[in-house]
């Protein structure tokens, strides 16, 4: 089956509390380049760590067939989207 988890709240959670823990410890910053990097560092941190948590890194090569977002934007119009994973 298919499993949907969302980390959205807990990506913003990562990011913002970076950026926040830089702002504090550097109150006269305020170039976005020295804040979002760290921040997004946090966020692919976090992504890689629920991915293992979950059970699902490693497993993109079971999907059969990759489409464009055109060619599944048809698919679903047509009512023939049918993801499966091998």
């Amino acid at each position: 089956g298919v499993r949907k988890i969302n980390i959205d709240t807990d990506n913003r959670m990562a990011m913002t509390g970076q950026i926040r823990k830089i702002l504090s410890e550097h109150p006269s910053e305020f170039d976005p380049r020295k804040y979002l990097k760290p921040a997004m560092e946090a966020m692919t941190k976090l992504c890689k760590q629920r991915l293992e948590e979950f059970n699902t890194a490693g497993q993109a090569s079971k999907i059969k067939k990759v489409l464009t977002t055109a060619q599944m934007a048809q698919r679903y119009a047509k009512g023939e989207l049918n993801p499966k994973i091998a």
